[in-house]
């Protein structure tokens, strides 16, 4: 048996594992990082409102308005074989998304600030706010939205970062 046949067959007998224990919740912390290697199977779980992340920047003494980030692009019959800034974007999203079911799991606003997932979508925020010339300091939110309402940023926010330093 060929390694490449041995690798399809342990991932198809995990996915077919994972069909029948899919009421047990893995929550061992290594296995976390494995997390962005399998998809996730909830297409269609629900239509509900959507985490959004909201960025904003400081230049000198001004804030700019909040920016949302949507991974949304055009589509193309070539995106069909090579998509890698969708796909990329898509994960963006995804990452997003597990912050916003992490925050559920928290006791408070401390142990949020301590998430892996928080962490990650901070550096995303500084990642998008990044692009301002004589950035000096960012702040992120995630809000959750209506398909089809526009977030009200008062009402909608489930998280709002405290303001970070641009630099480093």
């Amino acid at each position: 048996m060929s390694l490449n046949l041995a690798l399809i067959l342990g991932y198809f007998f995990l996915l077919v594992g994972g069909f029948v224990l899919h009421s047990r919740q893995v929550v061992h912390p290594w296995l976390f990082l494995l997390r962005g290697f399998f998809p996730k199977w909830q297409f269609f779980h629900s239509l509900g409102q959507t985490p959004r992340l909201y960025v904003r920047h400081q230049t000198g003494d001004e804030w700019s308005d909040w920016l949302k980030f949507t991974p949304r692009a055009r589509r193309r019959l070539a995106h069909l074989l090579h998509n890698p800034q969708v796909n990329l974007a898509l994960t963006e999203q995804n990452l997003v998304e597990l912050l916003a079911n992490d925050l559920n799991a928290c006791a408070d606003d401390a142990a949020a600030l301590r998430l892996v997932s928080y962490r990650m979508v901070d550096r995303l925020a500084r990642l998008k706010a990044g692009g301002a010339s004589g950035l000096s300091a960012y702040q992120f939110r995630i809000c959750l939205e209506r398909p089809g309402v526009p977030a009200d940023l008062d009402e909608d926010t489930i998280l709002l970062s405290p303001v970070r330093s641009g630099e480093g």
